[in-house]
């Protein structure tokens, strides 16, 4: 069984459970994910973003830098706590908006994040895009 681990920053904590937040309940391996989502709940910041209806979490995927692998421009590696920013408006699917999806393993990269996207929230399949992403934590499959 795979177990998730949040690679930086510390913290305890207690998990509670919330009716809502992450997945979309079609597609090959969602429901993987969105039990590796569920192991996230007691970090921290998700605890404290999750009761926020204009969060939407999902996943992004980097090299082994920490960099975009799949068409971003970011330049600065992701880390915990990084809050990125794009201008609008906001348009899925080019580079006026911060992706995330529900499939992970549809996209390249060595490396999957938790992120939340804030505000208004474009779909398209699998992938989400906003204006606004924070990098929560790394998330590494054991």
């Amino acid at each position: 069984m795979a177990s998730v681990k949040k690679t930086t920053g510390s913290g305890s904590g207690y998990g509670s459970g919330y009716g809502y937040g992450y997945g979309d309940g079609s597609g090959s391996g969602s429901g993987y994910w969105h039990y590796i989502f569920e192991t996230c709940l007691s970090w921290p910041r998700v605890e404290e973003l999750t009761p926020d209806p204009d969060v939407t979490f999902g996943f992004w995927k980097s090299d082994k830098n920490g960099l975009p692998s799949n068409g971003g421009e970011w330049r600065e590696p992701a880390r915990s706590g990084l809050v990125q920013e794009v201008k609008g408006p906001l348009e899925i699917c080019t580079r006026r908006a911060l992706h995330a999806t529900v499939q992970p393993e549809k996209w390249e990269g060595e490396r999957v994040w938790l992120v939340a996207l804030f505000g208004e929230t474009q779909r398209k399949e699998d992938k989400m895009g906003a204006l606004k992403r924070e990098i929560l934590g790394e998330v590494v499959l054991d």
